[in-house]
């Protein structure tokens, strides 16, 4: 994605709209058929956080023993910058999100990242929030089917 990318066009507008600083769906009637996906905005949004995670997590690895280490200004800077990319990611990851789903795989993704390993060591999934679940739901709808329904 290049700066010029709008979260629009990232997202393919398939009946979304800005709701309390975030996205949501609009409904569909049921057995009504969803837009189809682009499958590039996906790829590409996929890349981009796949790179984001292992720069965060790069970062992650040796955080702490070169922030002990180091004096009060180099410590500032170095956590600085744990924090950019940790907003990196977390943007990159909810961005990726946002795009439907454009096959099954992209789905258990989805479900994986709500509901997988990391909820069972904490307990909670990473968001509940109506706007996140609607994605996911529409999702589910679109590619289930109506005769799933």
């Amino acid at each position: 994605m290049n700066t010029h990318t709008t979260r629009r066009a990232l997202i393919g507008g398939a009946g979304l709209f800005a709701v309390a600083g975030g996205l949501a769906i609009t409904s569909q009637a049921k057995g009504a058929s969803l837009p189809a996906v682009d499958r590039t905005a996906w790829d590409q949004a996929f890349k981009e956080m796949t790179i984001a995670a292992a720069e965060d997590d790069a970062n992650a690895a040796g955080f702490d023993a070169l922030h002990d280490a180091a004096d009060k200004e180099t410590q500032d800077i170095l956590y600085a910058e744990f924090e950019r990319l940790g907003e990196v990611r977390h943007d990159a990851t909810w961005a990726l999100f946002a795009i439907p789903a454009p096959d099954h795989a992209a789905l258990l993704w989805k479900t994986e990242y709500l509901f997988g390993d990391d909820m069972a060591a904490s307990g909670s999934s990473p968001s509940w929030a109506a706007h996140v679940m609607d994605w996911y739901m529409a999702d589910q709808r679109r590619l289930l089917g109506p005769e799933a329904r």
